[in-house]
């Protein structure tokens, strides 16, 4: 009898156990990109979703010496604002310890990719691609911290 209770009340204790585990493994977030560029902060943007914006970049300025600004952007409202403060990731959502089924925006070409994150420690995959996969493009991105960096655009709080 009393394996059959403490047996139920694991079993009614996994889906809340699952949940806290997967809130741990959230990669929210300041994160370097492979090529030290950029530093993309990964925050919570709805019920299960994560999202990321450009708050530091190591060039804020073209090799003509003016500022980067979204001029391919499809929309020519958006073409005017700076790269930095851009919300470059949408939509990520988890599945098995992936975020998956995210879009990444490419202010150098203004074109817009299928994008997945793939934890790793205090690294994170991080996969561009267009409709499959297979025909992407994976980085490697550290995890830093907001210690002596001048942000161009302020990160989420708690990162």
């Amino acid at each position: 009898m009393i394996r059959l209770f403490l047996a139920t009340l694991l079993i009614a204790a996994l889906p809340a156990a699952s949940e806290l585990l997967a809130g741990e493994h959230k990669p929210t977030g300041l994160w370097l990109t492979e090529k030290k560029g950029l530093i993309v902060d990964l925050y919570e943007c709805g019920e299960g979703r994560l999202c990321g914006r450009t708050v530091w970049m190591k060039k804020m300025v073209g090799k003509d010496g003016a500022p980067r600004l979204d001029v391919k952007n499809p929309d020519p409202a958006l073409r005017e604002r700076h790269w930095c403060g851009i919300e470059v990731i949408t939509g990520l959502e988890e599945k098995d310890g992936r975020w998956t089924g995210g879009k990444v925006y490419d202010p150098k070409t203004g074109q817009t990719f299928d994008f997945e994150l793939n934890p790793a420690g205090e690294r994170l995959e991080a996969r561009g691609y267009l409709g499959v996969p297979l025909l992407g493009k994976t980085e490697v991105w550290t995890r830093v911290g907001a210690e002596e960096r001048e942000f161009c655009h302020a990160p989420a709080e708690g990162a």
